[in-house]
């Protein structure tokens, strides 16, 4: 915890005063009074034999201006020596960091004056950066300051500088987002500046530097990080106290047996210490469906961990018939902290079958699964085949690959896969981010992410496998089920390429004749057929980009956020469009236009906050880094400007009028 204390050292500078303002007095009342002095008449020596009376110990103290002097440089001494502080004041070091929490939570507008966090948070961030600019009163040097806003991601908006007028500037350009609040790479990013590279500077090569945390304390990574030498003030945004319910997931489902029927899931969370009953709202393309009253538990205390945890429920809506595509929204419509996470969206499109190609040998066993799909059509392809119609340099390659929503890879190499959705068995595809690591081996499913739609319904109990192909994932690759000997089933996203891998081949297992073989073929054709044209299962992040493909020719594409605000977009290859990140959540519209078809065409996609530290909008009174905690200020900084110089100065100029005022005496 840091200080609040005016004294640094306050004993030491008691224990002074102690020992020095005592022996002054008693050699006042222990000392003769005496003084030459020329008289007219030995009339007057009568005062000089009371006197000599008088040099006796513990005389009464008769008023002295000397001594009253004197103690008072006595205290300034013993005060120098506790070392007095004002807050608010310049650093003690020649870099300071200001890191800015621009997350969702930031938005809730509890602050004075109704304003919100983000705003208070740059308005005392200007206070600071006038009390650091204008204070050089007996300061060795001008401190250099340095602005980093994040959230899901850092960024720096101030480089270290002196002037006033650009980190007022950089403080104007600060934007709220509605991502999540992560500060590990705003550390790295200020660590990197703070490194002197210049061999000829005086400066240290590693210059820790003073860090002010501007942060309603929410924020996810901040107790994993530990200080190199920096100091960390954390400056508390927001109150303690705050009311608030939001959406943690949504589910959007077509029904296998009647894909016109549309079945909706939420889950709904509440960090209130009270029960609270809150309405949710179902809407198809802005329009009120239904609407249900949901009543959300209290958040509670977990007895092992000592963490508090949010109140849950569920609501499930009645199903219903939609033969369109259609955009479907789940709110929160009782009024609360957070807007940002009351709303949750999803793009429905219209039903349709897929049209899917198969790669690998004629008696694949993943063939008779596909064949049993409700597909529009299933294409069986060699491998010479594919990799005929893959090449890049043969004609109307790219068009031939667009006619399927799904190709699945049934042990086939590949050295370079091109865009497209992929279910690939064994072998992994070149270019993706997934190398084989380690000789083919039996293996068995040891863990697996059965929230993930991929593996709805998929049990991995009674699998056996007897040779799996040992691969090595990239960091953007997402583990969905993991074996002893490594990853097992995988998810990997770049751009417009999705590929789901399995590292072993069917027919190296007793999958093929259990339920779950098939339950996860058609999630995964589910899954990547649907996921170009903006539906998914779990829909964008605030911080993701938003990727697709759009027609060859199109041209005047823009995206359309869900402020309202438009931004024609510069694209050179419609088929690979990619744009981001997305910084708020709601809808995204994506506008284009193709030369002969009438009107602008648009494709909608859905960015929804589902987090639950972000939810949780009571500002924190501590927060800890690297096991230590420390304590927020909610007014003034709890920034320091040392005191004891100034009474040093003054000690020494009553010490001066002391010497002066003696003298005078002396020779009258």
């Amino acid at each position: 915890m840091i200080s609040a204390s005016p004294f640094l050292t306050p004993l030491a500078g008691v224990l002074l005063a102690a020992a020095l303002i005592p022996p002054l007095l008693l050699l006042y009342v222990l000392r003769l009074r005496r003084r030459p002095a020329r008289i007219a008449s030995t009339l007057l020596w009568t005062r000089a034999v009371e006197d000599l009376q008088a040099n006796a110990p513990f005389q009464r103290l008769r008023p002295s201006v000397l001594l009253l002097l004197q103690v008072l440089a006595l205290l300034a001494i013993a005060a120098a020596v506790a070392q007095p502080r004002i807050r608010g004041g310049a650093v003690d070091r020649a870099r300071v960091v200001f890191f800015v929490d621009c997350s969702a939570s930031m938005r809730v507008a509890d602050a004075p004056g109704g304003l919100t966090r983000l705003d208070e948070a740059k308005r005392r961030i200007r206070d600071r950066i006038g009390t650091i600019t204008g204070a050089r009163l007996m300061r060795g040097s001008d401190a250099e300051v340095m602005i980093v806003a994040f959230s899901d991601r850092a960024e720096v908006v101030s480089r270290f500088t002196r002037s006033r007028a650009e980190l007022l500037e950089a403080v104007d350009r600060i934007r709220p987002t509605d991502g999540v609040s992560r500060i590990a790479d705003a550390f790295r990013l200020a660590r990197a500046y703070s490194t002197n590279v210049d061999p000829d500077s005086d400066r240290p090569v590693d210059d820790p530097a003073a860090w002010e945390l501007f942060s309603d304390g929410r924020i996810e990574d901040l107790g994993g990080e530990v200080l190199r030498g920096e100091t960390l003030v954390y400056h508390r945004i927001g109150e303690t106290e705050s009311v608030n319910a939001g959406l943690l997931s949504l589910a959007v489902e077509r029904s296998q047996d009647r894909p016109t029927q549309v079945e909706i899931f939420a889950s709904i969370i509440s960090w209130s210490a009270s029960p609270r009953d809150v309405d949710v709202q179902l809407s198809v393309d802005g329009a009120a469906l239904a609407l249900r009253p949901v009543a959300l538990p209290p958040a509670v205390t977990d007895g092992a961990t000592g963490g508090l945890v949010p109140g849950r429920a569920s609501v499930v809506f009645t199903p219903f018939e939609e033969t369109r595509g259609a955009v479907i929204e789940v709110a929160v419509v009782t009024p609360d902290a957070l807007a940002a996470d009351n709303r949750q969206v999803v793009v429905l499109p219209p039903p349709r079958p897929l049209s899917v190609a198969l790669v690998g040998p004629p008696r694949s066993l993943v063939r008779p699964v596909l064949e049993g799909l409700p597909l529009q059509e299933l294409i069986l392809l060699t491998p010479e085949r594919f990799a005929a119609i893959a090449d890049p340099a043969a004609p109307a390659a790219g068009t031939a690959l667009e006619r399927f929503d799904v190709i699945v890879l049934d042990n086939v190499t590949i050295e370079e896969l091109p865009p497209g959705r992929y279910l690939s068995f064994g072998t992994p595809p070149g270019g993706t981010g997934l190398r084989e690591d380690g000789e083919p081996g039996p293996d068995l499913v040891l863990s697996a992410n059965r929230r993930h739609p991929l593996l709805r319904y998929v049990d991995f109990d009674p699998l056996e496998i007897s040779r799996t192909r040992p691969i090595r994932a990239a960091d953007a690759v997402e583990v969905l089920a993991e074996g002893g000997r490594g990853p097992l089933i995988v998810l990997m996203s770049r751009g417009t390429t999705r590929v789901v891998h399995v590292a072993f081949e069917p027919a190296a297992s007793t999958w093929p004749i259990l339920r779950s073989f098939v339950s996860f073929i058609f999630n995964a054709v589910d899954y990547l057929g649907h996921s170009g044209s903006g539906v998914t299962d779990r829909p964008l992040a605030p911080g993701d980009a938003i990727a697709t493909r759009l027609p060859a020719a199109a041209t005047d594409i823009d995206i359309i956020e869900p402020d309202g605000h438009r931004q024609r977009l510069e694209v050179r290859d419609p088929a690979l469009l990619s744009w981001g990140p997305a910084r708020q959540a709601g809808l995204h519209l994506l506008e284009w236009t193709v030369p002969d078809a009438p009107g602008r065409q648009q494709r909608a996609f859905a960015v929804n906050l589902s987090d639950e530290s972000e939810s949780r909008t009571q500002a924190a009174e501590i927060v800890e880094i690297g096991g230590s905690q420390v304590g927020g200020d909610s007014g003034a900084a709890l920034i320091y400007t040392s005191l004891w110089p100034y009474a040093v100065v003054f000690a020494l100029l009553v010490l001066m009028l002391e010497w002066w005022l003696w003298q005078r005496r002396v020779r009258v």
